[in-house]
């Protein structure tokens, strides 16, 4: 069932919203023995949400774009009334007394949340080991919104919200297969979302396909997705590529054939250094983490993950100097992404370097390089933090063995509808594709 679908059932009164919400609840505890994407099943939340919807249905009052749409919450997200501790101890009897504004306007817009989703702890890692992965146990789900996108590949909800601070967002929909956007930086408020790097942070949409992530933006934005004009330019740094390993650079060029297919130009552009990306994400990342976590919770910083306490270590090692320069660098990151946006309309890349990422794997070999897991997997997601811009990772290439290649599109900033349609475009293609291929007889 897909949530076009879904949606279309509810205002017929093929289904109702309560029937709808008590399937996605039973397949939620299904699938949560196995995958532990879910901290908390919100049966009767979710319930009595679902039946007050269909009563203003019978009514013939209106409901908003998500009328009845099953979705799941990351837990660093104030959902009042339930345990939002952003998986950290020291928080684990954090009940808020209202919602964040980004889940009120899930409320707002008709969504039925039925559930919160285990985020890594304290959002500071990218593989959330708590949650196993729907497809290969082997395989990390990503982080740190591996909840929600392990619950999306498992089938437990329409619909899910995650957040993003290096590339928490991008990094399980690439890891899961699905669909993750970061909005433009500021898009949505972070009022009642557990800070991780304040200046970095993102709230967004994640979804099983590009077209209900449009549902879930309009939803959220109050912004229609209409067809923009047809983008004049991709472009993309070879470099970048040229990282990759056989899996991501065989989809990428896929990727190629189809925007040919679809009349949409490439060009080469020559995008910051990876490696200099890298460390003037390091740096401010690991100073303002310091900053902000050891200023308001500083007594538990023992309770903290111990990747959190080794990179608190080597902040507090950090030369000033150092820090104010990647400040200063960073601006100049962003004026370098917003000149190639003036020259192409998006930017593509891969969303990770690699296809397949052991769940357990301390270290990832990148073009003869040896990374930890962490900087490796945002090294080609963190710059868009630090500049603003939006992106959108989607699945591409075959799957193999549970693990798939994505796409990370970029646009420049506040153009989510525009980027949206694009997505919308390739991965529509790539089905229609699909269907249109002879399958060979045995």
């Amino acid at each position: 069932m897909s949530a076009m679908a879904a949606l279309a059932a509810i205002r017929k009164k093929d289904v109702s919203a309560r029937e709808l919400t008590l399937y996605f609840l039973e397949q939620a505890e299904t699938a949560n023995a196995t995958t532990g994407a879910l901290r908390e099943i919100l049966f009767g939340q979710a319930l009595d949400t679902a039946a007050a919807i269909d009563a203003e249905l019978a009514r013939g009052n209106e409901i908003g774009p998500l009328c009845g749409l099953p979705v799941v919450v990351k837990e660093n997200c104030d959902l009042a009334g339930c345990i939002c501790s952003a998986g950290l101890s020291f928080r684990s009897n954090h009940r808020p007394d209202a919602d964040a504004p980004v889940v009120n306007r899930l409320r707002q817009a008709g969504a039925v949340i039925i559930g919160t989703s285990v985020s890594d702890p304290g959002a500071f890692s990218t593989r959330t080991l708590e949650v196993t992965h729907p497809v290969n146990p082997d395989l990390t789900v990503g982080g740190s919104s591996g909840g929600s996108g392990a619950a999306l590949r498992a089938g437990m909800c329409l619909g899910a919200i995650g957040t993003d601070t290096g590339g928490s967002i991008r990094i399980p929909a690439a890891c899961c297969g699905v669909v993750g956007l970061k909005p433009t930086f500021g898009a949505f408020p972070m009022d009642g979302i557990f800070p991780l790097v304040p200046s970095l942070d993102h709230a967004g949409p994640m979804a099983r396909s590009v077209a209900e992530a449009e549902i879930l933006w309009a939803g959220l934005s109050g912004q229609s997705v209409v067809r923009p004009r047809k983008p004049q330019m991709i472009g993309y740094d070879p470099s970048w590529l040229k990282e990759a390993d056989q899996d991501v650079q065989d989809a990428f060029s896929l990727f190629f054939s189809a925007c040919v297919d679809l009349g949409v130009p490439t060009k080469p552009v020559t995008l910051p250094d990876l490696d200099d990306v890298s460390d003037t994400h390091g740096t401010l990342f690991l100073d303002e983490a310091l900053t902000w976590h050891m200023h308001h919770f500083a007594d538990q910083r023992t309770e903290y993950p111990t990747i959190a306490q080794t990179w608190f270590d080597l902040a507090e090692q950090a030369d000033p100097k150092t820090v104010s320069k990647a400040k200063d660098h960073r601006k100049r990151l962003a004026a370098i992404l917003g000149a190639i946006l003036s020259e192409v309309d998006f930017i593509a890349t891969p969303t990770l370097l690699q296809a397949a990422i052991p769940r357990i794997a301390e270290t990832i070999e990148i073009a003869g390089q040896t990374l930890e897991t962490t900087m490796a997997m945002v090294r080609t997601t963190s710059l868009f933090n630090h500049t603003g811009h939006p992106a959108i990772a989607l699945p591409i290439g075959d799957m193999k063995d549970g693990a798939q290649a994505s796409l990370q599109l970029v646009a420049a900033r506040s153009q989510e509808t525009a980027l949206l349609r694009l997505a919308n475009s390739i991965q529509s293609h790539f089905v229609e594709l699909a269907r249109t291929v002879p399958i060979p007889k045995p």
